[in-house]
Protein backbone atom coordinates (compact mmCIF):
# COMPACT_ATOMS: atom_id res chain seq x y z
CA UNK A 1 0.00 0.00 0.00
CA UNK A 2 2.83 2.40 0.84
CA UNK A 3 4.50 1.86 -2.52
CA UNK A 4 1.20 2.77 -4.24
CA UNK A 5 1.21 6.19 -2.55
CA UNK A 6 4.88 6.65 -3.32
CA UNK A 7 4.17 6.03 -7.00
CA UNK A 8 1.23 8.46 -6.98
CA UNK A 9 3.32 11.05 -5.16
CA UNK A 10 6.16 10.50 -7.65
CA UNK A 11 3.82 11.02 -10.62
CA UNK A 12 2.40 14.17 -9.04
CA UNK A 13 5.87 15.56 -8.36
CA UNK A 14 6.99 14.80 -11.92
CA UNK A 15 3.85 16.56 -13.24
CA UNK A 16 4.47 19.62 -11.03
CA UNK A 17 8.17 19.71 -11.98
CA UNK A 18 7.22 19.45 -15.68
CA UNK A 19 4.71 22.27 -15.39
CA UNK A 20 7.23 24.43 -13.57
CA UNK A 21 9.99 23.71 -16.09
CA UNK A 22 7.66 24.35 -19.02
CA UNK A 23 6.48 27.62 -17.50
CA UNK A 24 10.00 28.86 -16.82
CA UNK A 25 11.31 27.94 -20.27
CA UNK A 26 8.28 29.52 -21.97
CA UNK A 27 8.73 32.67 -19.89
CA UNK A 28 12.42 32.89 -20.82
CA UNK A 29 11.63 32.36 -24.50
CA UNK A 30 8.95 35.06 -24.61
CA UNK A 31 11.06 37.43 -22.52
CA UNK A 32 13.88 37.06 -25.04
CA UNK A 33 11.50 37.60 -27.98
CA UNK A 34 9.94 40.62 -26.28
CA UNK A 35 13.34 42.20 -25.64
CA UNK A 36 14.23 41.76 -29.31
CA UNK A 37 10.94 43.34 -30.29
CA UNK A 38 11.40 46.30 -27.94
CA UNK A 39 14.99 46.91 -29.05
CA UNK A 40 14.21 46.70 -32.77
CA UNK A 41 10.43 46.94 -33.27
CA UNK A 42 10.55 47.75 -36.98
CA UNK A 43 12.90 44.87 -37.75
CA UNK A 44 10.85 42.48 -35.59
CA UNK A 45 7.63 43.48 -37.34
CA UNK A 46 9.40 43.13 -40.67
CA UNK A 47 10.41 39.56 -39.79
CA UNK A 48 6.83 38.68 -38.81
CA UNK A 49 5.45 40.24 -41.98
CA UNK A 50 8.05 38.49 -44.12
CA UNK A 51 7.31 35.11 -42.55
CA UNK A 52 3.54 35.49 -42.93
CA UNK A 53 3.75 36.55 -46.55
CA UNK A 54 6.36 34.07 -47.74
CA UNK A 55 6.33 31.23 -45.20
CA UNK A 56 4.28 28.82 -47.31
CA UNK A 57 5.96 29.53 -50.66
CA UNK A 58 8.75 26.98 -50.35
CA UNK A 59 11.47 29.48 -51.20
CA UNK A 60 15.02 28.26 -51.70
CA UNK A 61 17.89 29.95 -49.83
CA UNK A 62 18.65 32.38 -52.66
CA UNK A 63 15.00 33.45 -52.92
CA UNK A 64 14.75 33.87 -49.13
CA UNK A 65 17.84 36.08 -49.15
CA UNK A 66 16.53 38.23 -52.01
CA UNK A 67 13.07 38.57 -50.46
CA UNK A 68 14.64 39.55 -47.14
CA UNK A 69 16.77 42.19 -48.87
CA UNK A 70 13.67 43.61 -50.59
CA UNK A 71 11.85 43.84 -47.26
CA UNK A 72 14.84 45.61 -45.67
CA UNK A 73 15.01 48.02 -48.61
CA UNK A 74 11.30 48.72 -48.22
CA UNK A 75 11.80 49.44 -44.51
CA UNK A 76 14.57 51.90 -45.29
CA UNK A 77 12.44 53.64 -47.93
CA UNK A 78 9.54 53.94 -45.49
CA UNK A 79 11.87 55.49 -42.90
CA UNK A 80 13.00 58.08 -45.45
CA UNK A 81 9.40 58.95 -46.35
CA UNK A 82 8.58 59.24 -42.66
CA UNK A 83 11.44 61.72 -42.18
CA UNK A 84 10.05 63.83 -45.02
CA UNK A 85 6.49 63.99 -43.70
CA UNK A 86 7.33 64.23 -39.97
CA UNK A 87 7.23 68.07 -39.87
CA UNK A 88 3.73 68.04 -41.40
CA UNK A 89 2.58 65.45 -38.87
CA UNK A 90 3.93 67.56 -36.01
CA UNK A 91 2.11 70.63 -37.34
CA UNK A 92 -1.19 68.70 -37.56
CA UNK A 93 -0.67 67.34 -34.04
CA UNK A 94 0.05 70.84 -32.70
CA UNK A 95 -3.12 72.17 -34.32
CA UNK A 96 -5.14 69.33 -32.81
CA UNK A 97 -3.70 70.03 -29.36
CA UNK A 98 -4.55 73.71 -29.69
CA UNK A 99 -8.12 72.90 -30.77
CA UNK A 100 -8.57 70.57 -27.82
CA UNK A 101 -7.11 73.13 -25.41
CA UNK A 102 -9.48 75.76 -26.80
CA UNK A 103 -12.56 73.87 -25.60
CA UNK A 104 -11.20 73.00 -22.16
CA UNK A 105 -11.59 74.94 -18.93
CA UNK A 106 -8.28 76.24 -17.52
CA UNK A 107 -8.06 73.44 -14.93
CA UNK A 108 -8.79 70.84 -17.63
CA UNK A 109 -6.25 72.42 -19.98
CA UNK A 110 -3.58 72.25 -17.28
CA UNK A 111 -4.30 68.54 -16.68
CA UNK A 112 -4.35 67.93 -20.42
CA UNK A 113 -0.90 69.55 -20.80
CA UNK A 114 0.39 67.38 -17.95
CA UNK A 115 -1.04 64.26 -19.62
CA UNK A 116 0.65 65.16 -22.90
CA UNK A 117 3.96 65.80 -21.14
CA UNK A 118 3.76 62.41 -19.41
CA UNK A 119 2.94 60.75 -22.73
CA UNK A 120 5.90 62.38 -24.46
CA UNK A 121 8.23 61.51 -21.59
CA UNK A 122 7.19 57.82 -21.74
CA UNK A 123 7.53 57.85 -25.52
CA UNK A 124 11.03 59.29 -25.36
CA UNK A 125 12.02 56.66 -22.79
CA UNK A 126 10.90 53.76 -24.98
CA UNK A 127 13.61 51.72 -26.71
CA UNK A 128 11.96 52.18 -30.11
CA UNK A 129 12.23 55.96 -29.78
CA UNK A 130 15.90 55.70 -28.89
CA UNK A 131 16.58 53.50 -31.92
CA UNK A 132 14.73 55.47 -34.58
CA UNK A 133 15.30 58.95 -33.15
CA UNK A 134 11.85 59.99 -34.39
CA UNK A 135 10.41 63.10 -32.79
CA UNK A 136 7.40 62.47 -30.57
CA UNK A 137 4.01 62.67 -32.29
CA UNK A 138 2.91 65.48 -29.98
CA UNK A 139 4.90 68.53 -29.12
CA UNK A 140 4.54 68.88 -25.36
CA UNK A 141 5.16 72.61 -25.54
CA UNK A 142 2.34 73.61 -27.86
CA UNK A 143 0.99 77.13 -27.65
CA UNK A 144 -2.31 77.59 -25.91
CA UNK A 145 -4.87 79.66 -27.80
CA UNK A 146 -5.57 83.21 -26.68
CA UNK A 147 -9.18 82.42 -25.82
CA UNK A 148 -10.65 79.51 -23.99
CA UNK A 149 -14.13 79.00 -25.37
CA UNK A 150 -14.74 76.17 -22.93
CA UNK A 151 -14.21 78.39 -19.87
CA UNK A 152 -17.40 78.86 -17.96
CA UNK A 153 -19.08 75.91 -19.69
CA UNK A 154 -20.26 73.02 -17.62
CA UNK A 155 -18.05 69.92 -17.85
Amino acid sequence: MKSHWKAVLGVILIYIFGCFTGGVSTSIFFHHKMLDFLKHPAVAMLAVQEKRLTGNLGLDDNQKRQVHEYFLENLQQRREVQKQIQPQIQMVNRQTMQQITAILRPDQAQLFHQNVEKFVKRLKASPSYQETKNPPPFDAQFAAPATNSGAGSPP
